[in-house]
């Protein structure tokens, strides 16, 4: 594992929130990070790169869990419950366009 992945999540972690609830954003801007020279490079060569760097995507997440453990007030809300929050909000707001067939 390469040695510069934890202080980088939890540095991308901090300073940006929307990280926070999105793993494949993490991993993209720990990535960019990490290896700056492979932004508009073919995603096959990117991951090379990684293998070669010692980063991978379980690292990353990990890196991130831990991160959580110790910063649990910096955790957003339980994703599921935003997402039923949403999901009731969707059928609300469609339930009002429904076209009644009395």
């Amino acid at each position: 594992m390469n040695k510069q992945i934890k202080p980088t999540v939890y540095r991308i972690l901090q300073e940006e929130p929307s990280t926070r609830n999105d793993d494949w954003y993490l991993i993209l801007r720990t990535v960019q990070e990490l290896l700056p020279d492979n932004t508009a490079i073919a995603f096959e060569t990117v991951l090379e790169g990684m293998r070669y760097k010692g980063i991978s995507f379980e690292s990353i997440t990990r890196a991130r869990r831990k991160f959580f453990e110790e910063n649990p007030q910096l955790r957003e809300k339980n994703i599921e419950e935003a997402r039923r929050e949403e999901e009731e909000k969707y059928i609300e707001e469609y339930s009002n366009h429904i076209p009644r067939l009395d």
